[in-house]
């Protein structure tokens, strides 16, 4: 009644317990990859509501400062140092807001940078309030070597453009938009003359 085991039965015990095992380990690097992706990826927020008007991202006013302790990928190299990743052009997506009120700024700048390879996510607008400094809003961590490439490149005969980190659900800004520039009275004062 009692046979003794076999080679086949010995078989699909390993083979059971080997696909127990593969199993474990596949869930086990499934959830590594799921808990880096969400902490190695700020988010972007929902970039503010249904309209109106733009939404100053900080306490009333436009401004803040240019600091970010995460650094631009979040990443760190294996010496301990932060990579300096290479900037993108092509397919970032921009948002353009003229805060100088001379007219047809805002566009005529969206239309060199589309030219270019940037994305509007919207129709240039005028900023809420003056903005004397042109300033440069980026969205998320990562994004931030992109707000970087462009105050050092397309508004370089700028003295002192500030780049600053763009607080999540603080401005009626394209949840979308990776960067926000709001021309000031320094960049239009360089494009009158």
């Amino acid at each position: 009644m009692h046979q003794p085991p076999t080679n086949r039965s010995f078989y699909l015990s390993l083979a059971a317990s080997t696909l127990r095992f593969a199993i474990i380990v596949a869930l086990v690097i499934g959830g590594i990859v799921v808990i880096d992706q969400a902490f190695s990826t700020s988010s972007s927020g929902d970039g503010g509501g249904g309209g109106g008007a733009t939404v100053p991202p900080t306490g009333g006013t436009f401004g803040g400062t240019g600091t970010d302790a995460t650094g631009p990928t979040g990443e760190t190299a294996t010496d301990g140092t932060r990579p300096e990743p290479s900037p993108t052009v092509v397919g970032v997506r921009i948002a353009v807001f003229n805060g100088a009120g001379v007219s047809g700024l805002a566009g005529d700048t969206q239309a060199r940078l589309e030219e270019l390879g940037y994305i509007a996510t919207q129709d240039p607008a005028d900023a809420p309030t003056p903005y004397p400094v042109t300033t440069i809003y980026y969205n998320a961590p990562k994004d931030r070597v992109e707000a970087d490439y462009l105050a050092s490149s397309f508004f370089k005969k700028i003295d002192g453009v500030e780049v600053v980190r763009l607080e999540p659900d603080t401005a009626d800004i394209d949840p979308s938009t990776q960067v926000a520039i709001f021309l000031g009275n320094d960049y239009a004062t360089l494009k009158a003359s």
